[in-house]
């Protein structure tokens, strides 16, 4: 998606660490403003296992654009499919990786309780991903949208990559995304 702009995310972790910062001054606080779901689906439980799965593989990810528009009650109409953008630099790679963004072809496989299938037809490999994911007796469409990283980058930098997005591709979302934010002082949450 950036290298179409000519755009590539620079990895900074600026925001976290000025948040981590202000919890160590101040204690408990946050200043990153929170929405709660106004919208109940079914599909926000797969859409919190995908983030805390992709946080723990380290990758550096964040879910806008109409999926946390229609949690957040700014759309009437449910989106098709969960879009996640990931900043990807290819020092990250990594078996699970490879397979995620299909840069070894795997068109079925398991990471924990979700299962993968891969749509190549509607798919570029390290570019644009679709799947369709299985978790419990919930089926969802999956799109992940890679987006270049001049460096390697991981879960602390999630929250500027979110920035980063809104602000290169203004023109497409409304401000609300869902990311893990780590945090070294109360532990990680969505």
């Amino acid at each position: 998606m950036s290298a179409q702009r000519g755009q590539y995310f620079d990895g900074a972790c600026t925001i976290v660490d000025a948040h981590d910062a202000l919890q160590a001054a101040a204690g408990n606080a946050a200043w990153f403003n929170e929405f709660f779901p106004v919208v109940e689906s079914p599909k926000i439980r797969i859409a919190e296992v995908l983030l805390w799965l992709f946080y723990n593989l380290g990758l550096c990810c964040t879910i806008i654009a109409e999926f946390a528009m229609y949690i957040g009650g700014k759309l009437t109409s449910h989106p098709d499919l969960i879009t996640i953008y990931i900043a990807y630099h290819p020092q990250k790679l990594c078996p699970e990786i490879s397979a995620l963004l299909q840069i070894s072809t795997i068109t079925v496989f398991s990471f924990d309780n979700l299962d993968f299938l891969y749509m190549p037809t509607y798919s570029r490999p390290v570019s644009n991903v679709v799947y369709t994911v299985l978790y419990s007796n919930e089926i969802t469409a999956l799109r992940l949208v890679i987006v270049n990283s001049v460096k390697p980058c991981g879960q602390r930098t999630s929250i500027n990559f979110t920035y980063y997005m809104w602000n290169t591709f203004a023109d497409y979302f409304t401000y609300y995304a869902m990311v893990v934010l780590p945090s070294r002082t109360t532990g990680d949450k969505i």
